[in-house]
């Protein structure tokens, strides 16, 4: 009799501890904007990608090394631990007098959105794409076989030594014409020495080379 009251206990301990940790999963997030209160749910139920490898990611001018982690945290989207984008300042409440509905972002669409763009970050990192972002912004500049990154790193060299023609060109190319004012200001230096870039870089080139 014992035996059958403490399984029956601990199915019912089970129990209320499932109930319990799923009631903490439903917990809307809570944007405080003064007077304004936004419930955001579902929440993103994307977590963290796997390591990717064959990629090239560069944030406000500077090579991020790989591998890459794509992660989510609450309404904020990470490779490996830099901001890439914070949803949250874009989430608000429907304006009822606009009669939009459930258009934009607002805090029961925000998590499907942010799934979609983690995944496709995912997609174009395991391609081999190169990704820029700077200022909540975002530029894809397509595949790279290293000879992309080698390019930045000969314009970074040139601009440093001088060159204003090279360094337009890479300030274009690094899509940061309007937001030079928020970057590192040393970020050319950092990508004209940055070897690690350059061995990775060439290494994938011989690597293509090859038969």
């Amino acid at each position: 009799m014992k035996k059958i009251l403490t399984t029956a206990t601990l199915t019912i301990t089970g129990f209320i501890s499932l109930n319990l940790r799923a009631d903490e999963a439903i917990k809307p997030y809570i944007i405080q904007r003064d007077d304004e209160v936004i419930e955001v749910y579902p929440l993103p139920t994307f977590t963290i990608s796997e390591p990717i490898s064959n990629s090239f990611v560069y944030v406000d001018g500077e090579y991020v090394n790989y591998p890459y982690v794509v992660s989510v945290s609450n309404l904020t989207v990470y490779i490996n631990e830099r901001i890439i984008q914070d949803y949250e300042p874009w989430v608000h409440n429907p304006d009822p007098d606009l009669q939009l509905g459930r258009v934009g972002n607002t805090p029961w669409s925000i998590g499907r959105s942010i799934d979609y763009h983690c995944n496709s970050i995912v997609t174009s990192l395991t391609r081999g794409s190169t990704l820029q972002y700077y200022s909540g912004g975002e530029q894809s500049s397509g595949m790279d076989d290293g000879s992309g990154a080698l390019a930045r790193i000969a314009l970074a060299r040139k601009a440093v030594n001088g060159d204003e023609q090279a360094k337009q060109q890479l300030i274009e190319g690094m899509g940061l014409e309007n937001s030079l004012s928020r970057v590192h200001p040393d970020w050319i230096e950092r990508l004209a020495t940055n070897t690690n870039l350059e061995v990775r870089a060439t290494a994938i080139m011989e690597a293509k080379k090859k038969p």
